[in-house]
């Protein structure tokens, strides 16, 4: 079975991160074929992938037709039979590539319906370009129960067409030297891993980072980097806030280590990896109450999920202060990760549609 991921970010994102654990973890007798940027990270580590067979170059996050059709070419030339695109560009490619090429199979994973900062006629516009790409999608995978209602409220696609696939991974391993390599030996934690845009609004997690900056044993840690992070780290120094910024990392794991409370405050996800990750350390989360997030988190079992600034610090300060509750939350954080987001059960339910899909002849 032959299958081309199509993904316009090979950059630090969930979107990239996913489809480097398709290629880590699907069967080896799955021949996998790439088509996206030359983006860091992770053009990289495909480029060097004994499991990816060959690589087509495609521009980050733009459409270009000459690399359609080139892009066709190369399908042909390889005798591909199904496509797997991620995220929206991607999703333009893949389904023009079917009305150039009908019999191919294709499979859409949206990662999140971003379409909160669109203007009425931007939404309007994705909304009736994706209805008319359904006609050429064979099926679509959402990530979360709640990106699929909304899918489904918006008329994207018919039930029939999709299929709810968690992001998976595998466990984090604890690095129990990490708190004394990072010299926080003492320190209470709490991380948030992001890009510093509009989505992940960072403007949040800085006004509650604020209301701890007289409490010097509680550090907030921002893994992560963005066009805001020169302005979040002039005003962390001139108000006195406690917070370390490490810009893009691959330490994601010891830093998760050193990490009492994992703190999101997106206004949307699709399903956030770094949750997860988090919850595979047994890590309480406080996030939003948002699609995605709400998703992971169970209010007041594996965590909070808050409303505002004030109720996250009220989160915070039971989870610092109360051992018997923070106990409990660890415990279902790690009970909730292996019931639903271990990599083996994605992995399982992805290769069983491209069985389904590789044996439909049209």
């Amino acid at each position: 079975m032959k299958i081309l991921f199509i993904t316009l970010r090979a950059d630090h994102s969930g979107g990239p991160k996913h489809v480097d654990l398709l290629i880590n973890n699907l069967s080896s007798e799955i021949e996998i074929y790439l088509a996206c940027p030359q983006d860091k990270p992770y053009y990289d580590l495909w480029s060097k992938s004994k499991k990816v067979k060959d690589i087509f170059i495609l521009p980050h996050r733009k459409f270009s037709v000459k690399k359609l059709f080139e892009l066709n070419k190369f399908i042909k030339d390889n005798d591909i039979k199904i496509i797997h695109s991620h995220g929206k560009g991607a999703g333009i490619y893949s389904r023009m590539l079917k009305i150039l090429n009908p019999r191919l199979k294709i499979v859409h994973t949206l990662h999140g319906v971003h379409i909160g900062e669109y203007g009425f006629l931007k939404k309007s516009a994705y909304i009736f370009l994706e209805r008319f790409l359904t006609l050429f999608t064979d099926k679509f995978i959402n990530v979360s129960n709640s990106e699929n209602s909304l899918c489904l409220k918006l008329r994207l696609f018919k039930k029939s067409k999709c299929e709810i696939v968690y992001n998976g991974i595998k466990a984090l391993l604890k690095d129990d030297n990490a708190k004394i390599k990072f010299n926080l030996s003492g320190k209470r934690v709490v991380t948030t891993i992001s890009r510093f845009d509009y989505a992940k609004n960072m403007s949040l997690a800085y006004e509650i980072a604020k209301n701890f900056k007289d409490s010097p044993n509680i550090v907030f840690l921002w893994l992560g980097d963005g066009d805001d992070r020169a302005k979040f780290e002039s005003m962390a120094q001139k108000d006195g806030a406690n917070i370390i910024f490490t810009g893009f990392t691959g330490e994601v794991p010891a830093y998760l280590s050193i990490t009492d409370i994992y703190l999101s405050t997106s206004k949307w996800e699709g399903l956030p990896y770094a949750l997860i990750e988090a919850q595979s350390l047994g890590i309480p989360i406080v996030a939003t109450n948002v699609v995605g997030n709400n998703e992971v988190v169970e209010n007041g079992k594996s965590g909070f999920l808050f409303e505002n600034a004030q109720q996250a610090c009220q989160d915070i300060e039971i989870l610092l202060n109360d051992e018997k509750i923070y106990g409990k939350m660890q415990a279902e954080a790690l009970l909730n990760f292996k019931d639903k987001f271990e990599i083996r059960v994605a992995i399982g339910k992805m290769e069983q549609i491209y069985k389904e899909l590789s044996q439909i002849n049209y």
